[in-house]
């Protein structure tokens, strides 16, 4: 009969989903109105007449939107005794179709359908007055895309509610467990504030990862998987951005972009998907090392609104780390297992370094320092206890889950790809150890002339540190200190030191020269408080707990109150950001940087999107899809092709299904020489290497054997039970 109820319940979920994506009922898009009056400049007014005296010309400018490719519907009333035009244009010369719209005197109030075939920066409407004696400009509105949003939206509460249902039926969700789950749901509720609306505020590197999503989601649409190359970036030339900067866990967003979501949607889903996962990650690590339930809830709450890690999703954007701090618990948790702990548990340590490889490399960086510096404290007893092997099985399956982006990495890298303009010296970026005991430093409306002192949120804020000196209390009041007092004040001794290397108390200029200037990777040593915040997250969950003495529940209910109470400033300031990117508008693709691009490469000449050629050589028929080109070529004597993509090792070229040679041009573009007589299909696209392809076959079938293991497990663990 359960199961019977929870078949309906399910059959009835998916079909009221697929009803409204296939009605479209929930479907909304962005409407621009009145742009005469809000976005369009006029600079003589929006009425012409040569009565007046007034001249033939264009009339205005704006709307200067930077708009994502799609659909879009252009309605307006312009009055005139003559036929004018609407000349549709962009900034970085993406392509239009079509780019004139005609405006008739006979009809003045007329719409047309226009397409954006790739994202453009600063779209502007000009109004040609080229006919007739006179023209007056009265409406014109712009319509986006339609996007299902909300029809998403349905869908997530209606599977989140079939899931909830389907533990009630089966009994995994007794009272308490209940209150334990409403208590960290609260506290993701509370953290992902900012992201309940449907603009994207602007934060420290909103435009580069910005930018990264919506290139891997043009790579994703392009039927790479995995995605290295996409060609939103630079105006279509193209970035590899996925390879240095993995981006396995932005796949949701990304696919939520293409399936018809705006990107403003896409990226709050993904704010609010963090949150939750970051809570569950730290209850799991918390109830596992402590073995007690409200001790990970309240470890949860103290994370999860931990003000570092809000810092990171809503002010800094730090699309990486704050992923890699999902994962962070759990390797944490795998580190005190293989160290401490159950040696067996050694794949907890593999999933979790894992995932924060392919979340963030500075964060890996700092793990695996992290790592070292832990086995060397233990050394004794990790070879005493033969546990080294349990810690070579993890780096091993850990290298073969990730193989699949280190090897695309180490051979980008080997060509001089990379970021070295983005390495700075630590010792100018460490904080005053002051900052690490203010409150809600991102309220403050004087900027410091003292720049060892942010003016964001870079503290380990009260709740953490209450907690964190609960752990000490409690340690230090036990007449007997256990093994969980004692693994609570490592977390916490732990947690201070890592706060401290993110100190002027740290002697970052000795610790440079003695790695030689490798630091300089590291950027800000602020970082180091995302190992503050978990640590003493895990240590104040035992010590609050503990303090309470048998009253966890009301203990946890006060830290939920603390915690809140101090990151809603925070969250409110964020969510109020005047500076933002409306529903219906996208990130620009005309980049500055040249992170990551081969070197020698400039970005302005990117805005010249024509194929050039040299030589004797006619190119018919071009047309470009992503990253896959084809045009018909006829050339004669020192005949060349150079296409407007970066020529990134990877690109195949056939002329008739025949490969051949490509090399690299003026700026780095993909150019063909051809042979003189040369005649045919040139196609070129992005293919990748057969390395790659090995690497990926590995990557799977280390995930699919630890599938197998684990059912293995679980059917002996049946029989025995049996």
């Amino acid at each position: 009969m359960k199961n019977r109820r929870l078949v309906c319940f399910a059959v009835a979920a998916l079909l009221l989903i697929a009803a409204v994506f296939a009605s479209g009922v929930l479907d909304a898009q962005k409407t621009w109105v009145d742009l005469p009056y809000t976005l369009l400049s006029f600079e003589g007014g929006r009425t012409r007449s040569t009565a007046d005296g007034d001249a033939y010309g264009v009339m205005n400018t704006g709307p200067d939107l930077n708009l994502p490719a799609g659909e879009y519907r252009l309605k307006w009333l312009v009055k005139a005794d003559g036929n004018n035009t609407i000349r549709i244009t962009s900034e970085n010369n993406a392509p239009i179709m079509p780019a004139v719209l005609q405006l008739s005197a006979e009809k003045p109030a007329l719409e047309a359908y226009f397409t954006i075939e790739e994202a453009a920066q600063g779209i502007g409407f000009e109004v040609s007055f080229e006919d007739g004696t006179r023209i007056d400009v009265e409406d014109m509105r712009l319509y986006s895309p339609m996007y299902r949003d909300h029809a998403f939206t349905l869908a997530f509460l209606l599977m989140a509610a079939l899931i909830v249902y389907a533990m009630h039926l089966r009994g995994a969700l007794p009272p308490e467990r209940r209150g334990r789950l409403l208590m960290m749901a609260f506290a993701a509720l509370i953290a992902s504030g900012p992201a309940l609306k449907d603009t994207v505020c602007i934060g420290h590197d909103m435009t580069f990862h910005l930018v990264r999503l919506c290139n891997l989601a043009d790579s994703l649409a392009q039927g790479q998987f995995p995605a290295r190359l996409g060609t939103f970036s630079y105006n279509g030339y193209g970035a590899i951005t996925s390879v240095f900067y993995p981006d396995v866990f932005l796949y949701i967003p990304a696919l939520l972009m293409n399936m018809g979501a705006s990107m403003q949607y896409a990226v709050n889903t993904f704010f609010v998907a963090v949150n939750m996962a970051s809570a569950a990650a730290m209850y799991m690590a918390a109830k596992r090392i402590f073995r007690d339930e409200w001790m990970g809830v309240c470890a949860s709450v103290l994370y999860t609104l931990s003000i570092y890690r809000i810092s990171d999703v809503f002010t800094r954007y730090a699309f990486g780390e704050m992923t890699a701090m999902i994962f962070l618990p759990l390797f944490l948790l795998g580190l005190y297992e293989v160290v401490l702990g159950d040696k067996d548990r050694w794949l907890t340590l593999a999933l979790g370094a894992a995932g924060i490889f392919l979340s963030h490399m500075l964060s890996t960086l700092i793990c695996g320092a992290a790592a070292v510096g832990v086995g060397l404290m233990f050394i004794v007893k990790i070879v005493r206890e033969r546990r080294l092997g349990a810690i070579v099985r993890a780096a091993g399956v850990t290298a073969l889950l990730c193989a699949f982006q280190l090897v695309p990495f180490l051979m980008y890298s080997a060509q001089g790809i990379g970021a070295q303009s983005l390495a700075k010296d630590p010792i100018y970026f460490a904080l005053h150890p002051a900052q690490l005991f203010l409150l809600g430093a991102g309220e403050l409306s004087v900027d410091p002339a003292d720049s060892r002192l942010s003016t964001f949120a870079l503290e380990i804020g009260l709740p953490l540190l209450i907690g964190g000196m609960l752990a000490l209390y409690a340690a230090a009041t036990q007449e007997e200190r256990d093994e969980r007092g004692r693994d609570a004040l490592l977390f916490a001794a732990a947690g201070m030191c890592f706060a401290l290397m993110a100190t002027t108390l740290f002697p970052w200029s000795h610790v440079r020269v003695l790695t030689r200037g490798l630091t300089d990777y590291l950027q800000f040593p602020w970082r180091f408080l995302m190992m503050t915040s978990a640590l003493l997250a895990l240590a104040g969950g035992w010590g609050c707990v503990k303090f309470s003495r048998g009253h966890g529940e009301q203990m946890t209910l006060a830290v939920l109150a603390l915690c809140a109470v101090c990151a809603l400033p925070t969250l409110t300031d964020e969510a109020r950001n005047p500076d933002y990117i409306a529903f219906g508008e996208t990130v620009s693709p005309d980049l500055a940087y040249v992170e990551y691009t081969i070197p020698g490469t400039q970005t302005k000449p990117t805005r010249t999107r024509d194929v050039l050629t040299s030589g004797d050589v006619q190119v018919t028929e071009y047309r470009a899809d992503g990253a896959r080109i084809t045009a018909q070529v006829s050339a004669g004597e020192g005949a060349a092709v150079s296409l407007p993509i970066f020529g990134y090792d990877g690109y195949r070229a056939e002329l008739d299904g025949e490969e051949i040679a490509w090399t690299l041009g003026e700026n780095n573009r993909l150019t063909v020489p051809l042979e003189a007589g040369t005649q045919g299909t040139l196609k070129i696209w992005f293919a990748g290497k057969p390395a790659w392809r090995m690497a990926d076959g590995v990557s799977l079938l280390t995930v699919l054997a630890l599938c197998a293991a684990r059912r293995r497990r679980k059917a002996y663990a049946s029989a025995d039970v049996k």
